[in-house]
């Protein structure tokens, strides 16, 4: 039978030229040519490293397509070409495996089995890891004999210099001038008194402008940097002819996949001195330091600066406003008042035009929250809902109670997987050590792994519950979800200090931004919600205008059955009555289950409400 493939072909940046998108996928429709399958897709990542995920949109395609069904085979020139990440190829292989999608490679020209993938993975990961270990051994080696190991610091240019071959001499600097009387002048204006922010826009002001690392606009975090990190104009040490490397490593975040720096222990760093490149006299360096100690203790003092992060408060709608203008964040920027922080800052925006933000409206934190949480409906989770609700629940019971009969045996089927995987490492640690090959401590590590897996899943046998008693869940009742979403709103909008977590994450759940803009008399904030609360509210005004219009229809027919003289008595009409009530009544409670039932299941939408 005529199998269904998808070819899956990558190059990170280091493979580029030796296995090139095109190469791959020749050698994949010779083996598609080879079998008489039937090719339907080809995707691809260019230019991505095969320890992402997340951030591999290419990857992210070819399992969205297998879930759609049709896909038989997904094919690519090797293993490592899917996952240079245990983690990620155990993933990948799950995923596939569920579908019954088998994967192939064009270079073995067979069917990889999921212990081949594991094992790959693993060699591929310790590559990875000892080539990350040679470049950061061979930075350290040039740091040590005095020259550049990265990019080039604001101040300095790449020295031209020349070995007795003629060839240019490698990761040597010098100090560039220009640039070196603005950092000069930096430090002299910060020890006089003047804020970072200041002085980055009175850089922005001047004609010609100055330029700005990297050719970018002046920014004061550019120039403030962080005092224990050692980043910043003010805190780099290379300004007093002194390097200083290894301060931090990064990790990759496991959910995120971006890189987080750390600090390294300070017997860990590397310093050298280069007095040739200093461009700070000491006296004004230490005068730097006692004005940014100065700062510090102030700001340890206060609750209300926002650069204080040891006192910074939570509040109700922080991280999520935005300014109409700019499209820039809203923070506090007084005792409790909103505002523009790029108008605050002073900074060009470039889709501006270069110009500052215009945007001067600010507005209390309390008038805000009060606002916004005041639109929040009563009758959000009101007595129209119950019945779904309560269906849901009930359900949501019923399959908890199925899961816990299935649950003993799919633990069994688990551990047996571990078993058998732990068996296959074995032997490929046993196959290296009588070929003489050097152990490979990440084979022992993942033995460790799995067995603490094969521990802790053998522990859940031993507790899951050999039969599964009933459970009734109780219904719930209007009254007390009413109560409850009154009493919400009264804690969101009576509290002085910062919001518990718990009505925080309520409250995100239907706001999803909050855009603020000057009103047009310029008097007062006009606010924007984002979000299911901007779907629910507009569901409601819709349903006013609806509500209109049935109203005068029906008074219109009351007129005219009233003047044709069809009423005969005040019961006649009384009736009448009675029964547009009831309609509208009815009309109601369907049209709001509607709106709500599409807001509840689609979440955050992009309907906007203006209060």
């Amino acid at each position: 039978m005529t199998k269904n493939v998808l070819v899956y072909a990558r190059y990170s940046t280091d493979r580029q030229d030796d296995q090139s998108i095109e190469t791959q996928l020749e050698r994949c429709q010779a083996t598609i040519a080879q079998h008489d399958w039937r090719l339907v897709d080809t995707l691809h990542d260019s230019a991505v490293s095969g320890t992402s995920y997340k951030r591999r949109p290419g990857i992210q395609q070819v399992l969205r397509r297998v879930e759609r069904g049709g896909i038989d085979i997904v094919l690519c020139l090797s293993v490592d070409r899917l996952s240079r990440d245990v983690a990620h190829g155990a993933q990948i292989g799950k995923k596939l495996s569920y579908h019954d999608v088998e994967i192939w490679t064009a270079r073995a020209n067979a069917r990889i089995s999921d212990i081949e993938m594991h094992l790959s993975a693993v060699l591929s990961q310790e590559t990875v890891e000892q080539g990350r270990y040679r470049t950061r051994e061979g930075m350290r080696t040039t740091v040590q004999k005095g020259k550049a190991a990265g990019g080039i610091a604001y101040g300095y240019r790449v020295k031209q210099a020349y070995d007795e071959r003629g060839d240019r001499i490698p990761g040597l600097r010098e100090v560039a001038d220009a640039e070196a009387r603005i950092i000069i002048w930096i430090f002299e204006e910060y020890a006089k008194g003047r804020s970072p922010k200041d002085i980055a826009v009175e850089l922005n002001s001047r004609v010609p402008a100055v330029p700005g690392p990297r050719g970018a606009k002046w920014r004061d975090t550019a120039i403030r940097g962080h005092v224990s990190r050692g980043t910043g104009i003010l805190n780099n040490e290379l300004y007093i002819g002194r390097v200083v490397w290894n301060r931090r490593e990064y990790r990759k975040n496991p959910d995120s996949e971006r890189r987080v720096a750390r600090p390294n222990n300070q017997d860990e760093w590397v310093v050298s001195g280069q007095p040739e490149l200093r461009i700070v006299s000491d006296a004004l360096w230490s005068a730097v330091k006692k004005r940014q100690m100065e700062v510090e203790q102030s700001f340890s003092h206060t609750t209300t600066n926002r650069l204080n992060k040891a006192h910074r408060p939570q509040y109700l709608l922080s991280g999520i406003l935005e300014c109409a203008h700019c499209f820039g964040p809203y923070a506090i920027m007084a005792k409790d008042r909103y505002g523009c922080t790029n108008r605050q800052k002073k900074l060009p925006i470039d889709h501006l035009g270069g110009i500052v933000c215009t945007n001067s409206k600010t507005i209390s934190r309390f008038e805000l929250e009060e606002r916004v949480v005041s639109a929040v409906p009563d009758n959000l989770l009101g007595a129209d809902n119950l019945d779904r609700i309560n269906r849901n629940i009930k359900a949501a019971v019923e399959r908890g109670q199925q899961r816990a009969l299935v649950e003993p045996e799919h633990l069994r089927g688990e551990i047996k997987t571990i078993e058998t995987k732990q068996k296959a490492i074995g032997e490929k640690i046993a196959e290296r050590l009588m070929a003489g090959h050097a152990a490979i401590p990440a084979l022992d590590h993942m033995l460790d792994e799995l067995e603490q897996q094969r521990l802790s899943l053998a522990a859940k046998l031993t507790s899951a519950p050999t039969t599964s008693t009933p459970a009734v869940s109780p219904p719930l009742n209007a009254g007390l979800l009413k109560g409850a979403i009154a009493a919400v709103k009264t804690m969101l909008s009576t509290r002085e200090n910062g919001v518990e977590e718990t009505w925080i994450s309520i409250t995100r759940q239907l706001v999803q931004k909050v855009v603020i803009a000057p009103s047009s008399g310029g008097k007062t904030a006009e606010l924007t919600i984002h979000g299911r609360l901007a779907a629910i509210l507009a569901a409601q005004e819709a349903w006013r205008e609806v509500s209109c219009d049935l109203r005068h229809q029906q008074s219109s027919q009351f007129a005219r059955i009233r003047f044709a003289g069809e009423f005969k008595s005040l019961a006649d009409r009384t009736k009448f009555l009675h029964r547009c009530e009831a309609l509208l009544a009815e009309r109601e409670q369907q049209w709001m289950l509607l709106q709500v039932s599409v807001v509840a299941g689609a979440g955050f939408e992009p309907a906007a409400f203006r209060l």
